[in-house]
Order: C-alpha cells, then structure tokens, then sequence
C-alpha cells in the first residue's frame, strides 16, 4: 500500500506541473530571461533522462529478463526492446509525422509552422504515456522514486514548450488548452494504466510487464536526452559550458539516487 500512496502524489505533482507550465506561455510571452532559464533547465533534464534510462531503466529491466529467461538464454532481449522504444519515438517523429528542424525545445524564440505545435504534442505523449506505465509498473518505492524524478525534471520544461510553441503558433486559445490539458494527463495516465495492470498480474507475467516497460521506457528515454534535448541545446551555441555543467548534475543526481535503489 506504501507504494500506491507514493503514486497518488506523483500523479498529483505531475499533473500540476504539466498544467502550470504548459499555459503559463499564453498568459504572456516568455522573455528572454526565463528562456535562458528554461533551456539550463531543459539541458538538466536532459541529463536526468540520460541517467534514468542507462543507469536505472535498462539495467531494471536485465535484471528482470535474466530471472526470468535464465542463464540457458543468454541473449540481449531488455536492450532489444530498448531500441525499439528509440526507434518508435524515431518513427512517430521523424517519419509518420515528419517532425523538422523547428520541433525543438530550445529555440522556443522562433516563429512555427502551424503543424509544429501538433507535432510535438504527439510525441511528447506518447513518450509522456510509456514514461508513465513504467513509474505505473514498478513495485519499489526507491526505483520509483528515481523514474518519478526523471519525469519531473522535464515535465515542467516539455510543457513549457509546448505552450510556447502553440501560443507562437497562433493556435487557438480554447484549443491550445485542450492540447495541454491533454499532454499533462497523459503521464498521471500511464500511471494509473501500468499500477492497475501490476496489480492484476502475478508472478512471471508481472516481471515481463515490468521489465517490458522499464526497457520500452528506456529507449524513449534515451531518444528524448539525445536527439529532442541534448543536440538541440547545444546547436545553439549560448550557455554551452553552462548547459553541458546541468547535464552533467542531471547525469550525477540519477548515479547518487542509485546509491539506495
């Protein structure tokens, strides 16, 4: 019971901060200072996802496939499904979509395409979704702390931008809401999906639904730290040593929370 009281207030905290975030930019424009604020902030998510899916995620998920495979099936199967959360967010990004050069989180200052705004909102909740069965599906208190800490570290920022994006996008007001309402809830969601689903599983069909998503989840982790937020940043050259210090912290918090998981 410890850890679903533990899972209520990170829906909570989550849900508010996606909230918060994502419609502060249409109760006025962000100035140039809280965008400097925002992209330090963005480049220590960056490293906290980083962190979480190589030194918390994958290695949750080994451990899982090796209790239940065992040493006579000696082969890569939580990396596997890894890359295939990479390459899913890949394809829904960069292929179905056609997400460009202007889907990025640290050039918020600039003007987008109508269908931007759209886009980044998809990807960002079908990550958002994974990200949450996974914090759903774990069973210990220290493990999900961890991934809760992850997710809130960029949840802020990820709404951040994409109310940016939809206010410089012209988007309706009504309808940029509903957008922002529907990003936020989409972790507590995945939350809620991945709990009830390790409540009804036992035994080895709950390892591999733990150890399936904990890997899936990886992989998106990944993809986000890399490609959506770590070579964003640092294409715009402003606060490069600054940027590169936060992933680092952010990196460092995710080694330090391992201590006690």
């Amino acid at each position: 019971m410890e850890i679903l009281h533990y899972k209520f207030v990170y829906i909570a905290a989550i849900l508010a901060i996606g909230l918060l975030a994502g419609l502060m930019p249409m109760l006025g424009g962000p100035g140039r200072r809280h965008e400097r604020l925002f992209s330090l902030g963005n480049a220590l998510g960056g490293g906290v996802f980083l962190g979480a899916g190589l030194i918390h995620l994958l290695p949750d998920a080994v451990d899982n496939f090796s209790d239940l495979l065992g040493p006579q099936i000696d082969y890569p199967i939580a990396p596997l499904i890894c890359a295939g959360g990479f390459f899913l967010v890949l394809l829904i990004e960069k292929v179905i979509v056609g997400g460009d050069e202007e889907h990025v989180y640290s050039e918020a200052d600039r003007d987008c395409e109508t269908m931007v705004p759209y886009v980044l909102a998809l990807v960002l909740s079908v990550h958002s979704l994974i990200a949450g069965m996974a914090l759903g599906a774990e069973s210990q208190v220290a493990a999900s702390a961890a991934l809760f800490i992850a997710i809130i570290a960029h949840k802020g920022v990820a709404a951040f931008a994409l109310g940016v994006s939809l206010h410089r996008g012209a988007v309706r007001r009504w309808r940029s809401i509903g957008i922002v309402t529907l990003f936020s809830v989409m972790t507590p969601l995945g939350i809620l999906g991945g709990t009830v689903l390790g409540a009804l599983l036992t035994g080895h069909a709950e390892q591999w639904f733990e150890g399936t998503f904990d890997a899936l989840a990886a992989g998106t982790f990944l993809y986000v730290a890399v490609v959506d937020i770590i070579s964003q940043e640092f294409s715009v050259r402003r606060d490069v040593w600054q940027k590169f210090a936060m992933v680092l912290v952010g990196l460092a918090i995710m080694a330090l929370v391992a201590v006690w998981t």
